[in-house]
């Protein structure tokens, strides 16, 4: 499995696969377990240097801080 495929299995694991897509409310704890969880992965994946990570956070500037070292 490549890198960039794990991170995205990551990612749909921490949505809950379809049932993400397909609910119309979300509890408020869960929502925040969500987000959580898809911050943290990316970036980890980022400081890793995963390029999909990194675009996805260039793309959330408010989420995260990035800068050239």
């Amino acid at each position: 499995m490549t890198k960039n495929v794990d991170f995205i299995d990551k990612f749909i694991d921490i949505l809950g696969g379809d049932d993400f897509l397909l609910c119309d409310m979300i509890d408020q704890d869960d929502l925040f377990a969500i987000q959580d969880g898809l911050a943290n992965l990316i970036a980890e994946n980022a400081n890793e240097g995963l390029g999909l990570a990194k675009f996805i956070a260039d793309k959330c500037p408010n989420a995260f801080k990035t800068e050239k070292v």
